[in-house]
Order: structure tokens, then C-alpha cells, then sequence
């Protein structure tokens, strides 16, 4: 078999129009960018009350400066990856910077909040760019014997984004106004002549003539949509009739894009990927291991203000440890699945994660101390559980469907974030302030609410424990280490079975 001309490079260089770029600078712009595009959505948080305040407009009306960001941000991280797999990444990876640059820009300068919402909405789509398309680069420069490692260094910049982000924007917010927020994430401008110099132009080389599925991708829009605002629509109106029609809603257009995608010529997503119980459960454990990540993030910050009356910084300080973690633990729970495949790390963390929830569920209200240990917990399992689930997709997926499969994986991960985060608030606005603990803990007092809401959160984290067997373990690293050994059958690390059965199939 004729040796591809990714294997025929001299590892850790790819050529970018006749110069070597270096595999550690392409990952350094990646995890640069995907930080800033992260932080973005974090750091805003801290900046709505002060937008409302200024446009005279109050929680119900500047939450979709959130929920706009977050939907467009979940549903084009799909579509991102199979308009990569079409067109190439390299341009939509540029595009996706400019858009999130000039937005920033744009917010900025908003004259009402009309405005701003409307370029939030853009500004989602174009940030979804970098988290689904940076996993899809690493997958075809890296070696898959350093894929894990390398993935684990982009998941760290995400983690820890998600976990400094509060804290970072409380001290923008509070020495330079919250349009310094938007300001900050402009200069992801500056970073985009770099790119195009970087990132190499065979990223864009496609060998596939199908059409983009439009209708597909506008069915799964909607659905992501509906049951993402579903809960938002349960927090204000409770369970009557306005839930239930989201719910019919959201229902019939998924049932209409599992439809679409059978009988489409050129499927938005193929159907075999949801028949790989393999794939469905990385979709599974990714979007519980986000749903308890975002939840946590924005669930502690808020018992930490409420109940223990914290100042910002001393948020930050409890966060710090946590994230510190994520970002210093993440690359080596990825070498550890290239060593020993992603099962055992993910099993690993996922017990971290649920240990981190309940010890911060039996603290709230009581103790900032056994909060601090249960947010140091949480963050080691985290650290240990995102890289590996994220290569073992890149594993599972079929070359063809690289993009898409991974854009999806990102997809249902930040969807999962918008959910736990709906979960956790909801959860503790419907118990009101007499609420007591549902485990009989009668020493948390006012932390009742925030204890339960944990309880929540910790239930998801469950799950990746129960789908751990469908993790790939050993045979990853034994497949690998043919690939890397002899000619590379479907090289680009998602090497699928040969139809005599030989490979990993």
C-alpha cells in the first residue's frame, strides 16, 4: 500500500508552503486560540449585571447574551466539523478567528443591548471554530502515538479557561468595565497572520464531492435549541404547559434529523456513527462530564457568594487549585491513554469527578475548606477524563467522518456544559431558601439548595462509570503501534477495518 504523505514527514514538522512548522508551535497556536475562545464564554458571566445595568434591562432580557453565545456555540461546533470534511479545516479555522475577533469587537462597542445579542449570536458560530476544528489539526499532524498527549494540552487550555474565566472577568470587569471583556477577546486578530502562516495548506486538501446536508444540520440546530432552552423555560414557568410543548418540540425535530439522516444521500451525520454503541457512549460520558464541569463552575461560585458571603478573589483562590490541575494533569492523562488506551484514565477520573461532588455537596454551607477539597478533587478527575474520551473518539470515528464525528463529540460536550449549568441553577431556584438536605444532612443549613444541586450533578458523573467498558482500551495502543511500525492503511490516526476483518473492527 502506497505510503500516504502525512506518514512520509519527518515527525513533529509539517510543511506550511515550503517552510517546516513545528508540530509544538501549531499546537501552542491552537491552545492560544481555543483559550481565548473559551475564556470569552466564561468571562462574560461576570459582566451581565453591569450590561443590564447599563441598558436599563434586567435577567430575563440580558440572559440571551449567554444563551445566544452558548446555542450557536454547541450547535456549530457540528457543522464546523462537516463543512471541514467538504471544504477543508485550514480556511474555516481562519474564518472561524476573524469572526470571533471582529464580533468581540463589535460587542464592544454595542449601542444597546438589542445589538449586542444579535452579535452574540454570530460571535457563538465563529467561536465554535476553534474547539471543534483544533481536536480535527491535531488528528492530522500529530502522530497517533502523540495524539493523546497533544489533545491533552488543547483540553487543558479549555479547562482551565472554563475554571480562571469567572475570576479573570470579576478583575476585568471590576478595573476596566465589562466592555474590556469583549476588548480582550479581539486580539485574537492579532493571532490571525500567524495562523496562515502556520497552519499547513494540505489541511484544506478534501478528496470527498458531497454535498452539505443543510436540512440535517437545521433539524439538529433545532433540536439542540429546543431541549437546551427547555429547562430555561422550566425554571420560569415551571412544569405546565410551556415545558411540555418545548419538550414535544424538541422530541419531534430530533426524531425529524434521525430521519433526515436515513434517507438523506449526503447525511449531515452518518447513521452508522450512532449505531457504533462505542461512539454513543463517548457522546454520553462527554456530555455528563461537561454538564457536571459547567454546573460545578458556575454552582460553587454562586453558594460560595450567597451562603459564605466570599469576596471574588477568594472565589478564585478556592477555584485556582482545581484548574491548575485540569491544566497540568491533562497532557498526562492523555500520554497515559496513549499508553495504555483511554479506559483506565476515564475510569479513573470519572471516580475523581464523583468523589470532588459529593465531598463539595456534604460541605456547602458549612465548611470553604471541604468545598476547596472537593473542587482539588473534581479537578483531578476532570483532568483525567477529558483528553482520553476526546482520543478515543478520534479512534473510534472513520476517516471519511473525522470532522464531523469529532465536531459532534464537541457539539454534545458543550451542550452538555448549557445543560448542567440549567440543571444546577434550576435546581436550586425551584427548593427556594427552606429547602433541606435530600441525603438527612441537617447541618448544612442555608447550603441545603447547593447540596442537593450537587447531588444532581454528581448523578451525571455516573454515568461514564457505567459506559466505561465501551471505552477502547489496549487495543488503541495496538494499533497504534502497527500503524506507527509499518505503512499507514488509513493514516491520520482513525484507522478503520479492512473488510476481511483485520485492524481494529
Amino acid at each position: 500500500m502506497q505510503e500516504s504523505p502525512s506518514d512520509a514527514e519527518p515527525r513533529g514538522a509539517v510543511l506550511t508552503g515550503g517552510r517546516e512548522a513545528s508540530s509544538g508551535a501549531i499546537l501552542a497556536l491552537l491552545c492560544g486560540i481555543v483559550f481565548l475562545a473559551v475564556i470569552n464564554g466564561t468571562m462574560v458571566n461576570i459582566a451581565l449585571p453591569f450590561i443590564g445595568r447599563e441598558f436599563g434591562v434586567g435577567e430575563s432580557v440580558y440572559a440571551w447574551v449567554v444563551i445566544s453565545f452558548s446555542l450557536m456555540f454547541g450547535i456549530f461546533s457540528a457543522v464546523h466539523g462537516r463543512l471541514a470534511d467538504l471544504f477543508g479545516v485550514r480556511r474555516l479555522y481562519l474564518l472561524g478567528m476573524m469572526v470571533l475577533g471582529l464580533a468581540s469587537l463589535l460587542v464592544a462597542f454595542a449601542p444597546d443591548i438589542v445589538t449586542l445579542i444579535g452579535i452574540r449570536f454570530v460571535q457563538g458560530a465563529g467561536s465554535a471554530a476553534m474547539p471543534a476544528l483544533g481536536p480535527v489539526i491535531v488528528s492530522r499532524v500529530i502522530p497517533p502515538e502523540h495524539r493523546g498527549a497533544a489533545l491533552g494540552v488543547i483540553l487543558g487550555s479549555i479547562g482551565v479557561a472554563a475554571s480562571i474565566g469567572p475570576f479573570l472577568g470579576g478583575v476585568v470587569v471590576q478595573f476596566f468595565g465589562w466592555r474590556a471583556v469583549f476588548l480582550l477577546t479581539a486580539t485574537v486578530l492579532l493571532a490571525v497572520p500567524v495562523a496562515f502562516r502556520v497552519l499547513p495548506r494540505r489541511l484544506d486538501e478534501v478528496s470527498s464531492d458531497e454535498r452539505f446536508d443543510l436540512s440535517g444540520a437545521l433539524l439538529l440546530g433545532v433540536t439542540a435549541a429546543v431541549l437546551m432552552l427547555s429547562l430555561t423555560v422550566l425554571e420560569r414557568f415551571g412544569a405546565g404547559w410551556e415545558f411540555g410543548a418545548m419538550l414535544v418540540f424538541g422530541v419531534l425535530a430530533g426524531a425529524g434529523f434521525l430521519l433526515r439522516i436515513h434517507v438523506a444521500r449526503s447525511p449531515f451525520v452518518p447513521p452508522s456513527l450512532f449505531g457504533d454503541r462505542r461512539y454513543a457512549a463517548m457522546l454520553g460520558s462527554g456530555f455528563c462530564l461537561n454538564a457536571t464541569r459547567f454546573g460545578t463552575v458556575v454552582l460553587v461560585p454562586a453558594l460560595l457568594v450567597e451562603v459564605h458571603a466570599l469576596a471574588p478573589i477568594w472565589i478564585g483562590v478556592i477555584l485556582l487549585p482545581g484548574a491548575l490541575c485540569i491544566a497540568l494533569l491533562s497532557r498526562r492523562a492523555g500520554r497515559l491513554s496513549d499508553r495504555m488506551g483511554s479506559r483506565r484514565p476515564v475510569v479513573v477520573g470519572a471516580v475523581g469527578v464523583l468523589l470532588g461532588n459529593m465531598v463539595t455537596a456534604a460541605s456547602a454551607g458549612v465548611s470553604v475548606v471541604g468545598v476547596a477539597v472537593g473542587m482539588l478533587l473534581y479537578g483531578l478527575g476532570f483532568a483525567f477524563m477529558q483528553s482520553p474520551l476526546l482520543s478515543a473518539t478520534s479512534w473510534i470515528v472513520p476517516r471519511a467522518w473525522a470532522g464531523t464525528g469529532t465536531g459532534l463529540y464537541m457539539t454534545i460536550f458543550f451542550l452538555g456544559g448549557a445543560f448542567g449549568v440549567s440543571v444546577s441553577m434550576t435546581a436550586v431556584s425551584l427548593q427556594g431558601p427552606v429547602a433541606t438536605s435530600w441525603l438527612g444532612m441537617s447541618w448544612l443549613e442555608g447550603g441545603a439548595a447547593y447540596s442537593n444541586a450537587m447531588l444532581c450533578l454528581s448523578l451525571l458523573s455516573i454515568v461514564p462509570l457505567l459506559s466505561a467498558r465501551c471505552v477502547p482500551g489496549r487495543e488503541m495502543v495496538v494499533v497504534r503501534g502497527a500503524v506507527s511500525s509499518g505503512p499507514a492503511a488509513e493514516r491520520s490516526g482513525l484507522v478503520r477495518s479492512e473488510p476481511d476483518g483485520s485492524g481494529r473492527r
